[in-house]
This record gives structure tokens, C-alpha cells and sequence, in this order.
């Protein structure tokens, strides 16, 4: 029996991969890359052709790579059907030579855009999967006879929605994977910033990965029912409308980096600055709302912070808006009960709710879907609507949809609608009325961790009656999953897009710089609910996705480190990935994705790498925000996601950052953390949030730390020429030319504004 590996914490400085020397060159930049773990390349992600994986070569025939040979000693060297450079540079070409994959001769690199390196391949490795010893009463894995005596255990799974895939994963006590599976689903893309999922497509993408993982654990020797709750994680402010009578969809899901409602953002803005919020302290006379859904008041005590006005406005004025509103479920609002106090202007929002108005958050996604989609428009008035984010959806369907669905949305969800005061955690009526929404279309809200009800047998899935135990955000959750429970401490997600969370304990902090306000979780009804400042970066992965499969300057997501790594530096090549504006700490919805600096020096290398510092950059300006909110120097940034399978682009990030970067073996951190939180609530493991301490065991496999290797000097200059970047790509779109194209598109394609 193999002896169990050793727990204890350990830290490695990795090898630069930026480093200069070495006896076996791989190119002009010299860069091998160095990882833990290896997968092969893939073939079945592959959009196009695959690719041969390369075979080791002795170091005499690696040395050779180090200059590409030309065509014609291709074609004279290798005879015919070998290889032939696509090359249409000369041999008497000088300057940089990008380097492929058929050139590279190290070890296999990984995905970027997968946590796991893959999404066909294992997320656990040996860092992070259980060894058969480690399983409690385990002795080694049973026979595939049919005549198996499954064992039971105490685990704990993971339901993780992201953008483009879902896992589900299964977690011991100490948080290694038992067994997993990840699926991924169809992007709907109709239009030039548009982007949308099929909510259908989440659920079948839901019971498949929980089918298949469920199967690898009984393949492993263990029964179904050693799983003794599930957590929950998802995509947030992606918004879903359903009915309520037929428990199905009324149309696509609108996805969170979705830019169609920049129209919707400008008619709100005009309306803030013209009407304001109201402030009032009547109790809301509600119909058709649901048992237990909490419709707060409008009060003075529902905001945190008071940074924007507050003005007087007539009776008159206000009674006229109410009398609008009655028809939405709020009656007995006539012009007497008129408030004569609003806040007025965009700030006098983020005071209530933490969050500006932008096209990211779900209120704005649902709005458009009321004025647009005639279905949900119809629903909407017929009270036979329901709302939610994606947590929301896959909930009601996990339970039962319309035979006894739950209608619930967790409170760090909820935070990211607009349409719940921060403080009071509860749907704002003000709010509610300014947006034309009906309190009868609102999920309840719940804490992050407490048992909210069991899976149905009306769906399809192996864990029938298994409770579900836990719910939070994917960036809150990634929070949780690195433990980062203490205020203070940060971590950053590199996924679709990134994203930095800094816990600012029990206070609510409100951000002078352009970052958001926001739970970062709550665990237990009970329990005090605990905040974070967030930076929220549209684009990380998704630029290098769009390298892979619109420009196809690469095959694979893995050869973003063979590529970028062949030159030395970006050749004074920016890349600003404002493809949907720019969100923390610019928030310029008008920026346009912009590629700077080229020259007839640049090559293909050079906009590779200029693409994972456009990352980097990023994050950077975020953590200097955060350093000022906080008045706290960053030493080490913890991070996750698939992007940081890259060497190259972490070692990018200390340079450009000039702090550590810590990145742990385990980067299923996103769902972990709903896993610590169902497990929290269960009981299970004696796992206490409250407590960090009790996670002492979780999570503990090796950091590797990489360290900055630049000087001030020439960090201020990198940081200097993308600031001059940004600035060029600020204000690019014009209001009057979205508008027509928006307009144009919608009404050919049938979703002209409905009145």
C-alpha cells in the first residue's frame, strides 16, 4: 500500500521562466517552460486540425531549433511529405522568429484557458487527487466484476457553472478531488457584443457532469450516497427569465460580459440625474410576492455610505412616477404617499447598492429582456415570470422547476442585480420602481451556507434526496477557496476574465477609486455577513481564446507560452483588451480592444505576449486601488484560474505587479469554496468559516511562488507605456454610432424595443 504524501505546507520558488540561460535554448527568448503537472496536448479541444504531440529530442538537436531553417532547407533536408514551413519570411530575414509548436522540443505545456490545463482532461494531479491509502477504510480500488461492495465515505460536491464550462468535483476532508468531470457548453454569440446561453444547455451540462463524476466514484470503489451534500458556484449576473407555470425558459440567457445595454445604461443615467432614487420609510403593500421573499424599506438606513446627493423634489413629481408604478405590484402609492427626498446622480446608486450603473449587472441584462422579448414582456405583466442568475436557475431545476422548484438567489448573487441595498441585504423597493420591476418576479434571498432544500427526483441525476448546502458567486467562492476569510487578505482569478477580491471584514468599504462594493459571503442565516472591495476585468482568458479562434495565431491555448515566450519582451507592443468596454478601475463602456505600437519588427510572438501582460496590467491597476483604499502594501497576491497554468504570465504579473505571486497546486478554488460552505453548513469535517483554523488541513498542497525580476526603474516605464495605451483606447465609440447599430440590428433581427 503507497504511503500517503505529506500534507504540510510547502513553497517552491520556481525557475524564471523569463530566465536568460540554460544549456538547451528553445528560441530566441530562451524560455522552457517548467510546470507540476504535464497533460498532453489534447486533440479533442482542438477547433481545427490536431496537432502532433512533439517528441523529445537529444540536446544536440534541440540546440539546432535555436535558428527556424528556411524553406528551401526544409524542402532540400527532409524529402518528400516531411515538414514544410508555412514561413513567408526569407532566410536573409533578420529580427525576431515566432516559434511554433512543431519547433519546440520541452515538456508539454497546458491550457490557459482550463484551471485543469484541459477541459477533456483530469482537474485533480498528484498534488491534488487523494491517493488510494488517504481514502478512510480504503484498500486500493475494487474490481470491475459486477460483483463490487462499494464503500461509504464522507464527501462533499461541488457544482461549479462557469462561462464556457461546468464541473462538478468531489472533495474528501482535506479537500482532495476524489473524482470529477467538466463539460463544456455552446456560446451564443449573435452579434458583435452580444452573448448569450441557452439556459436548457446549463442544466443538461449540469446532470452530465454530475452523471459522469458520480460514475468515476463508484468505479473507484465508492457508494453514491458517501456524498452528503453539494455547494453550489456560478457565473454571476448572467440573468435568466422563466415561467413560472411551465417552468421553462422564455428566452437565452443574457451572459455577464454581454454589451447590448449600453443604450439601457444612458436612458437610466438621464434618469438618475433627472428623477434620483426615492428615499422613504412606508412599508411596500406587496402582491403576489412569494412566502419568505423580504421586500426591505426605502429609508435613509438602507444606504451605507452618502457620497452622492440628496435633494428635495415635489409631491407632485414623485406622485406621478408612483402612480406609474401601482400597476407593478406596489399599491396603495398614490400621490400623497409621494416622497419629497431622492438621490439623485449615478453616486447617489452606488451609495445603496456598491455598484455603478453598467452594462455588467443583472437588473440592466433584465430590463432589456422586458423591453425587447416580447415573451418575457408578456410574462412580466401576467405575473407568470421568474428571475434569477444562474445559481437561481439551476436551483429550480435541481429541486423540481415547476412541480416545487425553490425560487432562491444567494446574497452575494443578489449584491450584483442593483436591486438590493448592501446594507440591508434585501430587495430595495426604490430600486425596484426605478428599474419597473415586479416584487412578484424575485427570488428570496439567502446566506451563502445553510441546508435550502434536497435534489428532486424529478430530475435525472444520480444524488436524489442529497441536500444543498451551499451557494455563492464564482469570485466569492475563488475568495473562500484560497481561505482567504481574514479581512486584509486578497486574492486574483484568472479565468474568462479576472477578477480581484479584498476582504474588508464586517465593514462595508466604499471605494473613492472605481472599484465595487460587495459581499463576499454570508455563512449561515445567522451569521454576519462579510464584505469585500472587488476589481472586475471583462477580459483575460477570453483575449487569448479570441487569439486561438478568431486570428488563429495559435492551435491551442497551450502553445500561448511556446509563442510568447519565444521573444524577450513585446517589442513596445500594447495590447488593450477592451472588447466590451473597460470595466475596474477605467469603467469606460465607450473603449474599444486596441493593439498599439506595431511596427514592421512585430511579430505574432510579440502580440502573444502582449496579450498576457494586457492581463497583467490590469490586475495591477486594480491592487494599486486597493492598496489605496486600504492603505496596505501587497506583498503576495494569491491567484487561481486557468491563466495561471502559465509560468510565463505569472512571472509576468510579479514583474509587472512587484509583489509575489502565490500560486497553489489545488486552483479549483472557485469550487472549493461552495464546497467549504455546504460542508460548513452540513457539519461536515468539523469545517467552521468562523474558524479558520479548523481548515488548517484543507487545501494544503505545494505554493509555488514566483518573484519580480525587474527593477523599479523599468516597471514605472511598462506601466507608464500602458497607461498612454489605455488613454488612446478610452472614448473610442460614439453614443449616436451604437445606438443606429444596435437599433439596426435589433429590428432585424426582430427584437425592436417593444413600445
Amino acid at each position: 500500500m503507497s504511503r500517503a504524501p505529506d500534507l504540510a505546507m510547502s513553497t517552491v520558488k520556481t525557475s524564471s521562466p523569463l530566465a536568460t540561460g540554460g544549456s538547451t535554448p528553445t528560441g530566441p527568448g530562451n524560455f522552457t517552460p517548467v510546470f507540476e503537472t504535464s497533460p498532453a496536448t489534447s486533440p479533442a479541444v482542438s477547433r481545427r486540425n490536431s496537432i502532433v504531440q512533439p517528441m523529445a529530442r537529444r540536446p544536440s538537436e534541440t540546440a539546432s531549433l535555436s535558428r527556424r531553417p528556411s524553406l528551401n532547407q526544409n524542402a532540400q533536408s527532409q524529402g518528400p511529405g516531411s515538414y514544410i514551413s508555412r514561413s513567408r519570411r526569407s532566410s536573409m530575414a533578420s529580427g525576431p522568429r515566432p516559434m511554433r509548436r512543431e519547433d519546440y522540443s520541452g515538456p508539454a505545456t497546458p491550457s490557459v484557458l482550463s484551471r485543469a490545463g484541459s477541459p477533456t482532461l483530469p482537474l485533480a494531479n498528484d498534488f491534488t487527487s487523494a491517493p488510494r491509502s488517504y481514502f478512510e477504510g480504503a484498500a486500493g480500488f475494487s474490481a470491475l466484476d459486477g460483483i463490487r461492495e462499494l464503500r461509504n465515505g464522507q464527501f462533499i460536491g461541488s457544482l461549479d457553472c462557469g462561462t464556457t464550462s461546468t464541473r462538478f468535483i468531489i472533495f474528501d476532508k482535506r479537500a482532495k478531488i476524489i473524482a470529477e468531470h467538466q463539460a463544456e457548453f455552446e456560446q451564443i454569440l449573435p452579434h458583435a457584443g452580444w452573448h448569450e446561453h441557452d439556459p436548457e444547455a446549463l442544466v443538461s451540462a449540469m446532470t452530465d457532469v454530475i452523471q459522469k463524476a458520480v460514475e468515476k466514484l463508484e468505479w473507484m470503489g465508492w457508494s453514491r450516497t458517501s456524498i452528503k451534500g453539494i455547494g453550489i458556484t456560478n457565473q454571476r449576473e448572467t440573468t435568466v427569465c422563466w415561467s413560472r407555470s411551465t417552468g421553462k425558459p422564455l428566452c437565452n440567457a443574457i451572459v455577464w460580459d454581454d454589451a447590448r445595454t449600453l443604450g439601457v445604461v444612458r436612458e437610466y443615467e438621464k434618469k438618475l440625474d433627472e428623477e434620483g432614487l426615492e428615499i422613504d420609510d412606508e412599508e411596500e403593500d406587496l402582491h403576489g410576492v412569494q412566502k419568505d421573499v423580504e421586500i426591505g424599506t426605502g429609508g435613509d438606513g438602507a444606504a451605507f455610505a452618502e457620497k452622492g446627493g440628496v435633494v428635495d423634489t415635489t409631491a407632485t413629481v414623485a406622485g406621478t412616477i408612483n402612480k406609474a408604478m401601482e400597476g407593478l405590484g406596489f399599491a396603495g402609492r398614490g400621490k400623497e404617499a409621494g416622497s419629497k427626498r431622492r438621490r439623485k446622480g449615478k453616486e447617489g446608486l452606488v451609495d445603496v447598492t456598491g455598484l455603478p450603473l453598467s452594462t455588467y449587472f443583472s437588473a440592466i441584462k433584465l430590463r432589456w429582456m422586458l423591453d425587447h422579448q416580447k415573451a418575457v414582456r408578456d410574462a412580466h405583466e401576467a405575473d407568470d415570470m421568474m428571475f434569477g442568475t444562474v445559481d437561481t436557475w439551476l436551483v429550480y431545476a435541481l429541486t423540481g422547476r415547476e412541480k416545487g422548484g425553490l425560487h432562491i438567489m444567494d446574497v452575494t448573487n443578489a449584491s450584483r442585480t442593483l436591486l438590493i441595498s448592501l446594507k440591508t441585504l434585501q430587495w430595495h423597493p426604490p430600486l425596484l420602481r426605478f428599474f419597473g420591476i415586479r416584487p412578484s418576479v424575485l427570488p428570496k434571498i439567502v446566506s451563502s451556507a445553510e441546508v435550502y432544500g434536497n435534489i428532486s427526483k424529478h430530475l435525472d441525476t444520480p444524488l436524489t434526496g442529497v441536500p444543498i448546502a451551499g451557494i455563492i458567486g464564482d469570485q466569492q467562492a475563488a475568495l473562500v477557496g484560497n481561505k482567504c476569510l481574514k479581512k486584509g487578505e486578497a486574492k486574483c482569478t484568472y479565468g474568462t476574465g479576472a477578477f480581484v477580491l479584498f476582504n474588508t471584514g464586517n465593514e462595508i468599504v466604499r471605494s473613492d477609486y472605481g472599484l465595487i462594493s460587495t459581499i463576499a459571503f454570508q455563512a449561515g442565516p445567522d451569521a454576519t455577513p462579510v464584505y469585500a472591495l472587488e476589481g472586475s476585468i471583462a477580459v483575460a482568458g477570453s483575449a487569448i481564446k479570441w487569439l486561438r479562434d478568431q486570428m488563429e495565431l495559435i492551435e491551442e491555448s497551450s502553445e500561448m507560452d511556446i509563442l510568447a515566450g519565444s521573444v524577450a519582451d513585446t517589442g513596445g507592443v500594447y495590447f488593450v483588451t477592451a472588447f466590451s468596454g473597460l470595466l475596474a478601475p477605467y469603467w469606460d463602456r465607450e473603449a474599444s480592444g486596441t493593439i498599439i505600437g506595431l511596427t514592421a519588427y512585430t511579430t505574432s510572438a510579440h502580440i502573444a505576449r502582449a496579450t498576457l501582460e494586457a492581463v497583467c496590467f490590469q490586475t495591477r491597476a486594480v491592487l494599486d486601488v486597493i492598496e489605496k483604499e486600504s492603505g496596505t502594501k501587497l506583498e503576495t497576491l494569491k491567484v487561481d484560474g486557468g491563466v495561471t497554468n502559465s509560468d510565463l504570465a505569472m512571472q509576468l504579473q510579479a514583474n509587472i505587479g512587484g509583489f509575489n505571486v502565490a500560486r497553489p497546486s489545488m486552483r479549483e478554488s472557485t469550487a472549493l469554496g461552495s464546497a467549504l460552505l455546504a460542508a460548513h453548513a452540513l457539519g461536515l469535517f468539523g469545517w467552521d468559516l468562523t474558524k479558520p483554523e479548523t481548515l488548517s488541513e484543507v487545501n494544503t498542497a505545494g505554493v509555488h511562488t514566483f518573484e519580480p525580476e525587474i527593477d523599479v526603474k523599468e516597471r514605472a516605464k511598462k506601466i507608464k507605456g500602458w497607461e498612454r495605451a489605455v488613454d488612446r483606447a478610452k472614448k473610442w465609440h460614439t453614443e449616436d454610432e451604437e445606438d443606429e447599430e444596435e437599433e439596426r440590428y435589433e429590428k432585424e433581427s426582430g427584437f425592436s424595443r417593444l413600445f
